[in-house]
């Protein structure tokens, strides 16, 4: 599969979920009842878009050939998303906690200004879902920086369920974002969606890698 491309799938491959004010819809709930439109379908991955937010937020559902435990290990493993997400120039851990990360990400973006943040990421399983979380935290991380707009307003979230008896994961993500600053109205409109199955495609590239070097690594890695 080729490397996602495109500044969408960049800034939304934050790669966590959802705390605060950004809704979690369960996924024993379709999105449709929630406020969500279906508006593609496309690899197996189910878009949707929120019709009543003044804001990006979207949805998507997929399943991956991969258990909900290397989902989650690919989905937290920030300092390996570089060369792999294209338009992702940083990504670093600040600093971990037993279910938690504080990660500091940069988007370098065509047209517009840079964006960066820090996500405060978590993590947990309840009633057979695994959750990844996160969400801004403008007052932790690094600070700004000049001639980078800083994203204030980013909230996410995956839910990874077993299905096929263990073996694929049926997920389901959600994004919230303000890019702040100076955006143009054709750039605002290419993130409607599509770039949700590039989205899925890259984690699917991230499992294969993180296989291969499992399968690659001996004795004396382990």
């Amino acid at each position: 599969m080729r490397r996602a491309s495109g500044w969408g799938v960049a800034f939304m491959l934050i790669l966590a979920a959802a705390e605060g004010r950004a809704e979690r819809v369960p996924l024993s709930v379709p999105l449709d009842q929630r406020g969500f439109e279906e508006i593609a379908h496309k690899k197996g991955v189910t878009v949707y878009k929120h019709q009543e937010s003044s804001i990006i937020r979207l949805g998507a559902e997929a399943r991956f050939n991969a258990t909900p435990r290397e989902v989650r290990r690919v989905l937290l493993d920030y300092d390996r998303q570089v060369g792999t997400v294209d338009r992702l120039s940083e990504a670093r851990v600040l600093s971990r906690g037993d279910h938690s990360l504080l990660v500091y990400q940069r988007l370098n973006l065509p047209v517009i200004s840079d964006r960066d943040f820090n996500l405060k990421v978590s993590w947990w399983e309840q009633g057979g879902v695994t959750y990844v979380v996160y969400k801004a935290v403008p007052r932790a991380g690094r600070p700004p920086r000049d001639g980078v707009v800083r994203v204030r307003h980013h909230y996410g979230s995956w839910q990874l369920k077993a299905v096929s008896g263990g073996q694929q994961t049926l997920a389901r993500f959600q994004v919230e974002i303000d890019l702040a600053g100076w955006l143009p109205k054709w750039m605002a409109r290419s993130s409607s969606g599509k770039e949700m199955p590039e989205l899925f495609g890259s984690i699917d590239e991230l499992i294969r890698k993180s296989r291969y070097r499992s399968e690659s690594c001996t004795a004396k890695c382990l």
